[in-house]
C-alpha cells in the first residue's frame, strides 16, 4: 500500500536528488521504504512511503532514459512543456512529422508526454498523443494512443527497444484519428450537444465559462473539442490538467461518436 502526502514540496528542480531511506514505526524498522528529495535549501525531506518491493527511478534517470529512446526513433523532438508537483513530472515533446486533416482544415502532429512519480500516482510511462498545429491544442486519448510503461517494481527495467517501437508506431496511429475527426466535423454544434458534454464528461464546471469564451465562430462538435483542449492545454494546471485531456480526447474520440 501506497502512503499519499499532499503537502506542497519545495523544489524547484524536477530532476533534484532523491533516495530512499529506511521507514521506523516507534522506534523499530519496519519492511517499508521512505522516499526522501533534496530541497532548494539543500535538506532531505521525506515526500512518501512506500513498500518493501518499490523500485525508485529517479527523475533524472527518467530524462536520461527518455532523451536515449527520443534519439533512437529516428523522428526529430522538440520540448513543449514541463509539469512539475514535487511529486509527480511531466515532460511533453512534439516530433517533426505531421497530417494534413482536410475535413477541418487543419494538421496534426505526433506528440508524447513522459512522466514519472514518487508518489505513486503514476508509472514510468511514455504516453503518444498529437498536437493540433493550428493551435498547439494538446489531444489526448489512451484509447487510441499506444503507450510504453514501466512499473515501479523490484527487478523491472526499462526495455528501449520496445518504446523505440512504440514512438514509431505513432504516425499510424493520428492517422488512425482522420476518420473520427471526420465525424466529429459533421455534428453541428447545438445547445443539447454542449449540454450533453458539460453532463457527461468531469470537467469542474468553473472551466465552462473560459471554454465558452473560446467558442467564437464554432460550429461543430470538433470546434468545441478544441475549445475545450485549448484551456487544458495552455491553462491547465498540474496531473490533473493532464488527465481532464485524457478524459475529454476519449470521450469525444470514443463515447460521443460511438
Amino acid at each position: 500500500m501506497t502512503e499519499k502526502h499532499n503537502r506542497r514540496v519545495s523544489v524547484e528542480d524536477p530532476l533534484a536528488p532523491v533516495r530512499l531511506s529506511p521507514v521506523r514505526v516507534n522506534g523499530h524498522k519496519v519492511t517499508h521504504q521512505g522516499v526522501e528529495i533534496q530541497l532548494d535549501d539543500g535538506s532531505w525531506d521525506a515526500i512518501n512511503i512506500h513498500s518493501a518491493d518499490y523500485n525508485l527511478v529517479p527523475n533524472a534517470e527518467a530524462y536520461r532514459v527518455t532523451q536515449q529512446i527520443l534519439s533512437r526513433s529516428s523522428l526529430h523532438w522538440a520540448k513543449r512543456n514541463e509539469v512539475w508537483t514535487g511529486r509527480y513530472w511531466a515532460s511533453l515533446y512534439q516530433a517533426d512529422t505531421s497530417v494534413e486533416v482536410p475535413a477541418v482544415g487543419d494538421a496534426l502532429a505526433l506528440g508524447l508526454r513522459v512522466e514519472n512519480s514518487y508518489d505513486g500516482s503514476c508509472q514510468f510511462r511514455l504516453v503518444l498523443m498529437a498536437y493540433v498545429l493550428s493551435c498547439s491544442n494538446g489531444l489526448v486519448s489512451p484509447q487510441h494512443f499506444a503507450k510504453y510503461t514501466m512499473r515501479h517494481t523490484r527487478n523491472n527495467d526499462f526495455d528501449i527497444q520496445e518504446a523505440v517501437a512504440v514512438l514509431m508506431s505513432g504516425m499510424e496511429q493520428v492517422k488512425g484519428l482522420l476518420p473520427k475527426i471526420n465525424v466529429l466535423s459533421r455534428i453541428p454544434l447545438t445547445f443539447r450537444l454542449l449540454s450533453r458534454v458539460a453532463r457527461e464528461t468531469p470537467l469542474p464546471k468553473r472551466e465552462w465559462g473560459f471554454i465558452a469564451e473560446d467558442l467564437g465562430e464554432a460550429s461543430t462538435a470538433w470546434d468545441l473539442m478544441q475549445a475545450i483542449t485549448h484551456r487544458l492545454t495552455h491553462h491547465g494546471t498540474g496531473r490533473a490538467g493532464l488527465q481532464y485531456e485524457e478524459q475529454i480526447g476519449d470521450y469525444f474520440l470514443s463515447r460521443l461518436i460511438a
